[in-house]
């Protein structure tokens, strides 16, 4: 998987600060309808916003970037074992508030933003967990979810998601949160790339 900007660009539109962003991103996308979905979803433009800010605060890259193996990208997306043991595990063991993409084979990668219980109070003025998850293929948007992770409950996702290819209810937020737990909060490998970020190796 040869990860450079051309490849996943996601990971440099995740990369601005509030001095260097641009008042649009260049994504692309099929029909009209979806350019208007786009322009009218409050969350989808809010997670880029938060991600910048919050690269902003940072004076640098707040973000954090996974790769997948082919071999694990099957397994988050269809082994039902895998996935459900990760899932509990997500929704029991507190995952810290994180920002970044999800690169995988074929160009595709997932913008993700989950925020902390202060920052979802703050900002969304609700009590949980916000998560938000973008999926493109390349520079082609391709779906959007966003919902309330309630401790003891689960998630709640919201009535705003875009869906393409058969996706169900909740399909883009489980998998990032899969992904995450089985990231966790410890060190990995890293790749060597073409980009500037840090992309760390997910087998």
């Amino acid at each position: 998987m040869e990860i450079n900007y051309n490849n996943f660009p996601s990971v440099l539109f995740t990369s601005f600060r509030m001095d260097d962003a641009p008042e649009e991103l260049p994504f692309e996308v099929e029909a009209e309808q979806t350019r208007q979905y786009l322009a009218q979803c409050k969350g989808f433009q809010e997670m880029f916003t938060l991600i910048t800010i919050k690269n902003t605060e940072k004076e640098g890259n707040s973000n954090l970037h996974f790769a997948l193996t082919e071999n694990l990208f099957h397994k988050i997306d269809s082994d039902d074992y895998f996935r459900n043991r990760l899932f509990g595990n997500f929704l029991t063991t507190y995952i810290k508030p994180k920002n970044g993409t999800i690169l995988f084979n074929r160009n595709g990668q997932y913008v993700y933003l989950l925020l902390g219980e202060k920052d979802t109070k703050k900002l969304k003025k609700v009590d949980g967990r916000y998560i938000a998850v973008a999926l493109f293929s390349g520079n082609h948007f391709i779906g959007f979810e966003e919902g309330i992770i309630i401790k003891g409950k689960g998630i709640q996702v919201s009535s705003t998601g875009h869906y393409a290819g058969g996706m169900d209810l909740g399909g883009y937020i489980s998998f990032v949160l899969i992904t995450l737990a089985y990231a966790g909060d410890t060190q990995h490998s890293l790749l060597e790339t073409d980009v500037k970020e840090n992309i760390y190796q997910l087998e």
